[in-house]
């Protein structure tokens, strides 16, 4: 998005300190407000009433600096937009949750956490939620919604092993889900589980996923497919999996089945009853009708002129006697 003039010289007069930014200078009419508190929060700042500022989630001169120079702002829509961001649908997160198998207290990483669909519902269970997220927009909104957030680029972070569990939902454009849980799976404690929401494209049998589906047989993962179009009203149809991998492989564990391209789909709905029940009379009546008139016409009586005439062969007057065909006389 443009960023206009006065909304570029408002930001430019402001008192900035570390993490927090201060509106100065004549008061702001409502329009320009609201369009300068657009462009603060695009890039992650929020107004806190308490600390009467807006509070970046990291330096705010280090995040401003590019709208400065360009005159121009990526909003959160535009963001989920470009990015290919879809949060995850609730029927989703719900079934994440039940396969983390989570117990409260547990210390749970979520990377890539976005606007904290996931998050929400691992705090809900009763975890210690964690989040990484790159960018400053969404890692403020994690933040205003209660979250521990470091904002960073998750695979520039030093993995360290201590975590219980690790629940995501990665980006998926050029294999990037599959590097995003490589490097996730470093986040575990020796007894540790990661799940992960993952394209559809890691159950092929390809060059680029012979590595990481190694990975998840080796570990004793499970994988899952997502109904389809579960996404859609996050504005995809992506097909997607549910991975699991423990961060170490158990005794008894059993083969890892990969689910094929029959991707299970939401049950049709019924018709109503009543629209059954009209077509199948519908139906009744008409084969009725035609029985009907079948029978009609069964009952009239044939007429001379109705029966057919069959013409018999002239019978031969001279017969040949078995001598004849022998040729010799009696």
């Amino acid at each position: 998005m443009k960023v206009s003039i006065d909304v570029l010289d408002a930001i430019r007069a402001a008192d900035i300190h570390g993490t927090h930014l201060t509106l100065t200078g004549p008061r702001m009419g409502p329009r320009l407000y609201s369009r300068v508190n657009e462009v603060l929060e695009a890039v992650g700042g929020r107004w806190t009433k308490s600390e009467q500022a807006h509070v970046f989630p990291i330096d705010a001169d280090t995040v401003l600096a590019p709208v400065l120079e360009s005159g121009e702002v990526v909003t959160l829509r535009e963001k989920r937009q470009n990015s290919q961001y879809f949060p995850t649908p609730s029927p989703v997160v719900e079934r994440l949750i039940d396969l983390a198998a989570l117990r409260p207290g547990m210390r749970v990483l979520e990377p890539s956490a976005g606007s904290g669909a996931i998050a929400d519902a691992l705090r809900a269970a009763g975890a210690e939620c964690e989040c990484i997220e790159r960018d400053p927009g969404y890692a403020a909104m994690l933040t205003d919604g209660g979250h521990a957030v470091r904002a960073a680029d998750f695979l520039a972070v030093p993995p360290a092993a201590e975590f219980d569990r690790v629940v995501m939902n990665p980006p998926f454009t050029r294999g990037a889900d599959i590097q995003h849980v490589e490097h996730a799976i470093r986040f575990l404690k020796p007894d540790g589980l990661l799940v992960s929401v993952m394209s559809w494209a890691v159950t092929d049998h390809t060059r680029q996923t012979a590595k990481f589906r190694a990975l998840v047989e080796a570990r004793g993962g499970s994988v899952e497919a997502v109904p389809r179009r579960a996404f859609a009203e996050s504005g995809t149809d992506i097909d997607t999996v549910l991975v699991t991998i423990p961060a170490a492989r158990d005794a008894d564990v059993k083969p890892v089945v990969w689910p094929s391209r029959e991707v299970p789909g939401a049950e049709q709905e019924l018709r109503p009853p009543v629209e059954i029940f009209a077509e199948v009379k519908a139906a009744m009546a008409a084969a009725v009708a035609e029985l009907d008139a079948l029978g009609a016409l069964l009952a009239e009586p044939l007429t001379s002129a109705d029966t057919p005439s069959v013409e018999l062969p002239t019978p031969q007057t001279e017969q040949l006697s078995f001598l004849d065909l022998n040729g010799d006389a009696a």
